[in-house]
């Protein structure tokens, strides 16, 4: 358009009109331009720091990791990361791969490379995550049975959404097949849970069990068992009868050398303790598989059989039903832990609400016994997450551990079909961070104060913005800092090149109307 206005003004100078709009739209395109390039340069900065100093993770490492920091990144990434705290048995991270049963030349022998979540179990020092969503405790003990720490197995989906990629190093074991070590932390990915190791061996001498079969309503016979080992000698059976009081009633002495003996004895009604001791060349041994407790029912009490069981002369009926014995297999507690949330400034439940600022939650942690025996219940809440974008308020009368983040009621004894329950409040600050998601945990600062006691509760945060961006796009596309800086660069000169078109062009009009004004057109 620009040539064919300039080629035609020699023989049609009433176009000069026109020459006076082109230079006015020039002028408005050259603002236009200089703008873009102007933001361009600023998004240039941006990228350039972001390359070259981008930002930290608020929680680059955690408390779950085997490995706190991870294996390293770029340059520093390396597999000895990992065997240098495996070798000097940092938190126990050698007593766990030998209990999984992964040895060091195994690791060792691992590939870096990269899988897809699946339903891969992510392992770790802390407990996340309720029974119920997968999570399981995992007692690791040594050669000898005994426990040294209990970590955490789960479904690595609940981090990561299945189909997300995850980076590490792949091996294979004998014992357990596939495994990979998480870049990220140092945490161990298996596809299953061991079992556990076989119990250690047993003492050169025991005393393994005690029956008590009823041959009639006041006459009971005593049947012992035991057992040697490593050339050691059974002497004989020493049988102990205590009253309820603990007054001794009986103590009779059954000379043998066999592994079994039996005695009959005659009680009168009331409950009984009995006890039996084997005599051994290494001691008397005995144990809580010799003991029984048993009771003696006065006549026409229970409806007894003419031959008694052990369990039918427990004439105590179980306390949640008094229609079974109380050594039924049914007569057994039943502990369901529960959890929920209130916003008391929205006045509604707050796990289908957006907390905000300011705003303050209610947690009701409730324990109930919907067995049918009593049982022991301690009632402890780990606050680590909640706390992160809160503060507790009110302990509601527990005690807060602020090194471990728990709030602790100490231990309650629910009789069937009791409920209790605690109550505590925590407040949003008055201004939500805006720190970074977890690099190594996953759901830390991810906007959700999530709680377990039983059930899993979520709370939703009200983040700031640069947590919506977060959120919306987990990661950018895999590329370096050279394709970063080359794509921003080619965006750069395309722009550049457009202004400065524009100011050539704004040029060549002022230079045309100057000579049109001194005829020289």
């Amino acid at each position: 358009m620009f040539r064919k206005l300039i080629s035609n003004l020699p023989f049609s100078p009433s176009l000069v009109g026109q020459l006076g709009f082109y230079a006015k739209r020039l002028r408005k395109e050259e603002v236009t331009r200089r703008i873009g390039l102007i933001f361009t340069v600023l998004a240039l900065i941006v990228q350039c720091l972001a390359v070259f100093q981008p930002p930290e993770s608020a929680n680059a490492s955690s408390s779950n990791d085997f490995v706190p920091g991870g294996l390293g990144l770029g340059s520093n990434r390396s597999l000895d990361n990992f065997l240098r705290p495996y070798d000097s048995n940092v938190g126990g991270l050698k007593d766990i791969m030998n209990y999984v049963g992964i040895t060091r030349e195994e690791i060792a022998a691992s590939q870096f490379s990269s899988w897809v979540v699946g339903d891969t179990l992510s392992w770790g020092h802390n407990p996340k995550f309720s029974y119920a969503q997968g999570e399981r405790a995992v007692p690791i003990t040594n050669s000898s049975g005994q426990t040294l720490q209990t970590v955490y197995a789960r479904p690595l989906k609940l981090w990561e959404g299945s189909n997300t990629r995850i980076y590490g190093w792949i091996g294979h074991s004998q014992k357990i097949g596939w495994f990979a070590i998480m870049q990220a932390c140092g945490n161990l990915i298996t596809n299953s849970i061991p079992p556990p190791p076989p119990p250690p061996p047993q003492p050169n001498a025991i005393c393994q069990s005690l029956s008590v079969v009823g041959l009639s309503r006041t006459s009971y016979q005593l049947n012992a068992q035991g057992s040697v080992v490593n050339g050691a000698a059974i002497k004989g059976y020493t049988y102990v009868v205590r009253d309820a009081s603990g007054k001794t009633v009986s103590t009779k002495t059954v000379p043998s050398t066999s592994t079994s003996s039996s005695l009959t004895q005659t009680l009168q009604p009331g409950t009984y303790t009995v006890n039996v001791a084997v005599s051994t060349s290494l001691g008397d041994k005995t144990g809580a598989n010799c003991t029984k407790q048993l009771t003696v029912a006065p006549p026409n009490k229970c409806a007894l059989n003419p031959l008694l069981t052990e369990e039918d002369t427990q004439c105590q009926p179980c306390p949640g039903d008094q229609t079974i014995w109380v050594k039924d297999t049914r007569c057994v507690a039943q502990i369901i832990k529960t959890k929920d949330a209130f916003n008391l400034d929205q006045n509604g439940n707050a796990t289908t609400l957006t907390a905000d600022v300011s705003q303050r939650i209610r947690f009701t942690v409730t324990a109930k016994n919907d067995g049918k025996q009593a049982a022991p219940v301690e009632l402890t809440d780990n606050l680590a997450d909640t706390l992160e974008y809160s503060s507790l308020i009110d302990q509601g009368g527990g005690t807060f551990d602020p090194a471990t983040k728990t709030l602790t009621w100490g231990t309650v004894t629910l009789q069937p079909g009791q409920t209790t329950d605690r109550t505590f409040v925590v407040k949003l600050p008055d201004t939500i961070p805006a720190a970074a998601q977890g690099a190594s945990d996953g759901t830390s600062y991810d906007c959700v104060m999530t709680n377990t006691f039983g059930t899993a509760t979520d709370v939703n945060v009200n983040c700031p913005a640069p947590k919506v961006v977060e959120q919306v796009v987990k990661q950018l596309p895999q590329t370096g800092q050279t394709e970063n800086l080359l794509f921003v660069g080619v965006i750069l000169a395309v722009v550049t090149y457009f202004y400065a078109r524009a100011r050539q062009m704004k040029k060549e009009v002022r230079l045309i109307r100057r000579d049109l004004n001194a005829g020289a057109i």
